[in-house]
C-alpha cells in the first residue's frame, strides 16, 4: 500500500516500496517484510501532486529498500525520480537511504544535470571490513563503496556548489568483528569523509544466519566501538560543514 505522511511539517514522507530480496546474515528484514515490492509510478506521481496541493515543498522517497523500486511493476528507480521531477509544486526530493549498489552512475548522471533532487544521499555501508561484508552476504567491498561516493562527488561538485552530503548507516559489533577489523572500518570511514555516520550496535536476531556465527562481541565492547564511531562522526561533521560556510 502506498502511504505519505501529512501534517504540520515542512517535508512529507512518501513510501514508494516495501521488503527486501537481500538477505543480509544479520538482518530481519525479509522475513517481517516479505520481498520487495512497490506501488507503480504513476500512484507515486498521484501522491506527490496530493501533498503539492497541501503547500508541503520537500518529499523524503522512503522505502524499506527504496532503490529496488520497480521490481514488481517493471519500472525503474530512475522511472519513478523523473516522474517525481515534473509533479508542480514540489521544490526539492531526498532519497532516504539507497543501497550503494543501486544508486547507479545513470542515476547519479541525471540527477547532475540539473534536478529536484537534493545533493543528499544516505547510503547503508554496514562496516569497512571487506572479510566481514562478504560475510554479511554485502553486495560490493569497500573499493565499490569508495568508488561510488567518489563518482557522486566528481558529478555533483564544483566551484560555487554545495558539498554533497553524505550519511552512512555503520554497524559495529558484528560477530567476528575483532579489533583490527574494526579499526579497518574506522579507518575506512574516515578516508572517504561522510557528513554523518548513523552507527549503531549489532543486535542478535534469533532465527539469523549471523546469531549462531562464533565471535559474537560483549556488549562493553560494542559500546566503546559506537562512542568511537559517534567521535568521529563530530569531526566529519563539523569539517562538512566549515566546507560548505559562506557558499
Amino acid at each position: 500500500f502506498s502511504a505519505y505522511s501529512t501534517g504540520e511539517r515542512t517535508r512529507s514522507f512518501l513510501k514508494v516500496q516495501d521488503g527486501c530480496n537481500n538477505f543480509c546474515a544479520y538482518c530481519t528484514v525479509p522475513y517481517a517484510r516479505g520481498h520487495s515490492r512497490n506501488v507503480p509510478v504513476s500512484e507515486c506521481v498521484r501522491n506527490a501532486e496530493a501533498i503539492a496541493a497541501e503547500g508541503v515543498k520537500e518529499i523524503v522517497l522512503t522505502g524499506v529498500n527504496t532503490g529496488d523500486f520497480g521490481r514488481t511493476t517493471g519500472e525503474s528507480f530512475l522511472d519513478l525520480l523523473k516522474a517525481l521531477n515534473e509533479v508542480e509544486g514540489i521544490e526539492r526530493y531526498r532519497i532516504s537511504s539507497i543501497e550503494p549498489n543501486l544508486i547507479t552512475e545513470e542515476i547519479v548522471d541525471w540527477i547532475a544535470g540539473g534536478t529536484k533532487v537534493a545533493p543528499h544521499f544516505h547510503i547503508p555501508l554496514q562496516t569497512g571490513s571487506d572479510q566481514l561484508l562478504k560475510t554479511m552476504g554485502r553486495h560490493y567491498d569497500t573499493r565499490f563503496f569508495a568508488d561510488r561516493i567518489a563518482y557522486i562527488r566528481q558529478r555533483l561538485e564544483g566551484p560555487g556548489k554545495p558539498k554533497v552530503f553524505f550519511g552512512i548507516d555503520t554497524m559495529v559489533g558484528l560477530p567476528g568483528e575483532t579489533e583490527e577489523l574494526f579499526q579497518e572500518t574506522y579507518d575506512f570511514i574516515a578516508s572517504i569523509r561522510p557528513a554523518f555516520i548513523h552507527v549503531f550496535p549489532y543486535s542478535r536476531r534469533p532465527g539469523t544466519p549471523a546469531a549462531s556465527f562464533p565471535g559474537q562481541n560483549t556488549e562493553a565492547t560494542k559500546h566503546e566501538r559506537v562512542l568511537k564511531l559517534e567521535q568521529l562522526c563530530d569531526r566529519l561533521h563539523g569539517e562538512f560543514v566549515e566546507a560548505n560556510r559562506g557558499i
